[in-house]
Parts: C-alpha cells; structure tokens; sequence
C-alpha cells in the first residue's frame, strides 16, 4: 500500500512538472510573438513612416509564409484535429516540431486574424510523444500524458483553467460516440497538470512579464429590460455564428480550388492581401483579438455602433479567409473579439446593458460554432460578472443545438 502511494505522489508529481514545462513553452512562444508583433507593427512603422506600411507588411507576411509552407508543409493542424488525433489515434507526430511552431507564429507576426491555440497543442501533443518515445522513465504515461498537456496548454492560453479541462472532456474520440466523463484518476491528474502550468504561467508573468489573457469586463446592475432582451440578444449571436460558418463554407471553397490550380504561396499572398485590406480600413479586425478587445473597452464611444458591428461581421470573414489561404491557426480568439465588436455595437444601439449584451451575444456565438456550451461558458466565466453567468450558460446551450445543417459538415481548414 506505501509503494502504490509513493507511486501515485510521484505520479502526480510527474503530472506538475508536465504542466510546468507546458506554461514554459507557451510562455516562450507568447513572448516571441509580443516581441515580434511589437517590432513589426510599433517599432518599424515608426521609423519608415510609410502610409502603405500595413498592406505591404501583410503582402511580405502572405508570400513568406507561402515559400516557407510550399517546403515544410500547410502546418499547424485545427485544434479539433489535433485533439482528435491524440484521442483516436493515440499518437501525434512530432518529426516536424520545430516546423510547425514556426508556421504557428510566422501568421500571428504579420497581424494574422488568427489564435495561437491550434499550434501550440500541436507543438506540446508533439513534444509528450517524443519524450514519451526517448525517455524510459515515462514510456508508461505515453497514452496519459498528451491529453493533459492539451488541458495544461489551453487552460494556460486562454487563461481560463476549467475551460482546458472541459474542452477535452467535451470533445468526443468518435464521431459516433458520446462524451464519456473521465475517472476520477484521470480527473486528478488533469487537474495537477493545469493548477501547476497557470501558476507557473503566473509566476513568469510576475517576474519577466506577459500576456494578460482575456479582459475583464465590469457590468452594473441588469434590469428587467436587459432580461427581456436576452432571447432576441441570444438569437444575434446565433445568426452571428451561422455567418461564421457561411463565411467558413465560402472561404475553403474558393482557397482549395485555388491551391488546387497554382502553388501555395499564390493562396497565402491572396490571403495576405485580403488581410491588409481590411486591417487598412478597419485596423482592429487584425491579430488574435485579445488585446483589441481591452481597447475596445476603453475606446468604443469613439466609434460609431455601425462601425462596431461591421468590424465584428468582418473580423468572421477575415479569420476564415486567413485559414482557409494557408494563414492557419485558431479561431477563439478572433471569434470572442466579434461578439464583443457586435455586443458594443447592439448596447450602443438598443441602450441596454454593455456586459449583458456582450455576454450572451458572444456565448450564443461561440455556442454555434464549438458545439460545447460547457466549456464556452467556463472560457467567458473569467471575463464577466457573476450575474451575467446563467445569461451565458443558456446563450450557449441554446447556440450549441440550434440544427447546422450543411452549414455543420464544413471543414475547418483547406487540405493541401
């Protein structure tokens, strides 16, 4: 009985160290990318002084990323596939590690509508089956290891620690199959892993600095008013996410035509060249979204409501336009700044509630498009007040079982 605890203690043991490398490694990565945004677009424009700097940059950014990918490959995979895989299949390749953290942060250097969740899953899932494979001492948790790492790195992300664990757990190893709760083993596990990577996350925060995930958004009291408006606010978030998809059906249908006739680097300059168009006309529709979304709050009189909602609609279409052209990554982040762009633009519209409108608009979106309402609520539980939460979890159970249609058998990224 003292071996098998002693063996359980240095499991989990094993399980915290796992999930401090993990809030390493994305810590690196989010200071790379920082570093690297903040030249490119603060540092340099700057200097130059030069009035098409934004369209030129993203032209730059479409024709390196196309030469690059034209000989590495179109990385990084979807987060769904990459989960998919490590569930299904048991394995994640790892050969090409390297390669796809490059192609995971070449696109958000040059202001890429995009999130930097689907690479970095890629890159740790990867990392697990490499030591698992090279390193004796933990050949054992070769099939335990990777799926923490996925919970680890998403709670670190997006800042948000119950929402790694539930994006796992809500989705299936089968198409077929229903979600099956983990052992409360498994549970622990997952629970050591994530605690110990946020803390470690916080920890080199406070020391070295970094990112400060998604925003805080403050709410005073909601009325009865704000309660009636929540089915129809619900119902804008849902017709949101239908648009997203179109946009998403639209986009890989044009692109892989288009990489079907001519090389890579033609898709990824195209892609570049939409995304410079637009961040020249409406700049907040560019980069993941995060901090865009603090600005936001401090800034969003200065905008007209029609302005709010129309950067939002087309930050939907510009995210798919840059994974579908080869400019991969995720799309959490850009999807939460569009319902926050909107939700501004309807409060300022309809004189209700900011927090209330942001709130269920951005659940009801987020609904649509994940079809896992648990943890969408959990990912925004950080962000808005205790009262605006029940909105929240109803917004995303109604959005994750409106029926898709065709609109739901779309494909997330272009094949090449």
């Amino acid at each position: 009985m003292i071996r098998n605890a002693r063996n359980q203690i240095g499991y989990l043991l094993c399980c915290a160290l796992l999930g401090a490398v993990i809030a390493g490694v994305v810590w690196v990565f989010l200071k790379l990318m920082g570093a690297g945004i903040q030249l490119l677009w603060h540092t340099l424009p700057g200097r130059l002084d030069f009035p098409g700097y934004t369209l030129a940059l993203c032209l730059l950014g479409g024709l390196i990323l196309g030469l690059y990918k034209g000989r590495a490959g179109n990385y990084p995979e979807g987060l769904d596939q990459v989960i998919g895989k490590v569930k299904g299949e048991k394995f994640y390749p790892y050969d090409k590690t390297l390669t796809v953290c490059l192609c995971a942060l070449l696109p958000l250097l040059f202001g890429g509508s995009i999130g930097p969740e689907a690479g970095l899953t890629g890159v740790i899932a990867g990392l697990c089956y490499w030591a698992g494979d090279h390193m004796r001492a933990l050949r054992g948790q070769l099939t335990k290891f990777p799926e923490i790492s996925i919970s680890a790195a998403l709670g670190v992300i997006f800042g948000a620690p119950l929402f790694g664990l539930a994006v796992p757990l809500e989705e299936p190893s089968d198409a077929d199959r229903e979600t099956v709760l983990p052992k409360a083993a498994k549970l622990v596990s997952n629970v050591t892993a994530v605690l110990a990577a946020f803390g470690t996350f916080w920890a080199l925060n406070q020391v070295f600095g970094g990112p400060l995930g998604l925003p805080r958004i403050q709410a005073p009291d909601i009325t009865l008013t704000e309660r009636l408006w929540g089915g129809p606010l619900a119902l804008v978030g849902v017709g949101c996410g239908y648009l997203f998809l179109a946009f998403e059906r639209l986009t890989h249908r044009g692109f892989s035509s288009l990489q079907a006739a001519c090389p890579l680097v033609v898709s990824t300059t195209l892609g570049g060249l939409i995304l410079g168009v637009f961040g020249t006309v409406l700049p907040l529709t560019m980069f993941s979204g995060e901090e865009q979304m603090a600005e936001l709050g401090e800034t969003c009189l200065d905008f007209a409501p029609w302005v709010l909602i129309l950067t939002g609609v087309a930050k939907l279409f510009l995210t798919n336009v840059c994974i579908q052209s080869g400019w991969r990554g995720g799309h959490f982040f850009p999807v939460i700044f569009c319902g926050v762009s909107i939700g501004y633009g309807v409060a300022m519209l309809s004189g209700l509630n900011e927090a209330f409108c942001l709130g269920v608009i951005t659940a009801a979106l987020l609904g649509v498009i994940l079809r896992k309402p648990v943890a969408v609520t959990l990912l925004l539980l950080l962000c808005f007040p205790v009262r605006v939460i029940p909105w929240l979890i109803l917004a995303a159970y109604l959005g994750s079982l409106v029926p898709l249609g065709k609109l739901g058998k779309a494909p997330q990224q272009t094949e090449t």
